[in-house]
């Protein structure tokens, strides 16, 4: 299993379970304990944390997104059930990105969002992916709690769970070393440049529940158990949550396999990839996780990633 890993190239941090039992925790260039950029594998976590709250009478998926934010086009025919699954008809304005270049605060960001917002209506109820989807359910859950995302991602799993290799990206710089992150770097003329942290922190802080937090192997593993098979969610809750329709089969954050009883994430951005693959039941996973990336390179190491997956799966 490891030499199929090696072979992948990726420089980082593997994490293997098979069983229930740990079978490969090492390190290429980094250590087991470093944590990364988890980017888009967070939206998972924030889908939980919204079916938390559904599951605690405090929202419903039938909520309509007219009801926290009007102001948003298409927002009166559009449901919760539709974020969580990316079938919201929303994507931005050409060429516009999320948030704005200078932070002020969650809710500015928000606010900046909705005037460059569109809705299709086309695409109600048909998947197209768009972190839009997850920035919007950030805001939701704010409103109903009247706590911050972040607040609410440290109450969720890292104090119940004690997570000792999770940060936010802004976190303070003394928690960030003690996290263990590692800088991000993107391979161009023939070298790897770091990722200028600047740059890094802006694009967090406007992807707040879709790519802001930094996690080592280990403890994504111990959330997304959590998430799977913990007390955090109800069995009903958690068929809800992933009942998942082609054709990407993708809902709460995650991508399903029915054949495989599996589910899947991954990240890219800032000079990190992340690539999270489980069993529905957590016992079998792997997790990779990388500070080297290069360009086009991202979908290929998907799909191998995928393939070892697979292997594993066969050989138990």
């Amino acid at each position: 299993m490891r030499q199929q890993i090696d072979a992948l190239g990726i420089k980082g941090s593997v994490f293997v379970i098979r069983k229930g039992k740990i079978l490969l925790n090492y390190a290429d260039s980094n250590t087991t304990d470093t944590s990364y950029l988890i980017n888009s594998a967070q939206k998972s976590l924030t889908a939980a944390m919204v079916m938390r709250l559904v599951q605690d009478g405090k929202l419903s998926l039938q909520d309509r997104l007219s009801k926290f934010y009007p102001e948003i086009p298409g927002a009166k025919k559009i449901k919760i059930e539709h974020l969580l699954a990316m079938r919201a008809g929303l994507h931005l304005k050409p060429g516009a990105k999320l948030g704005r270049k200078h932070f002020v605060s969650d809710q500015d960001n928000i606010a900046c969002d909705v005037k460059k917002t569109v809705f299709d209506p086309k695409l109600l109820g048909k998947w197209h992916y768009s972190s839009l989807n997850y920035v919007y359910l950030c805001g939701i859950i704010t409103k109903v709690t009247n706590k911050s995302y972040e607040q609410l991602f440290h109450e969720t799993y890292v104090e119940p769970l004690k997570l000792k290799h999770t940060e936010f990206l802004w976190s303070k710089p003394h928690r960030i070393l003690k996290s263990g992150l590692v800088p991000g770097f993107f391979y161009r003329n023939g070298h790897y440049d770091i990722i200028k942290h600047e740059a890094a922190l802006r694009d967090a802080h406007n992807e707040l529940g879709a790519g802001s937090v930094v996690m080592s192997n280990q403890d994504l593993a111990k959330a997304i158990r959590y998430v799977l098979t913990g007390n955090l969610l109800t069995k009903r809750s958690r068929k809800l949550l992933y009942d998942a329709q082609p054709p990407s089969y993708y809902n709460g954050g995650l991508y399903h396999n029915d054949k495989q009883k599996t589910k899947l994430a991954n990240g890219a951005g800032e000079g990190y990839y992340t690539f999270m693959r489980t069993t529905n039941d957590a016992k079998t996973m792997i997790i990779i996780q990388s500070n080297r990336t290069r360009k086009n390179e991202f979908d290929k190491l998907k799909k191998s990633v995928n393939q070892v997956m697979r292997q594993l799966l066969e050989s138990q």
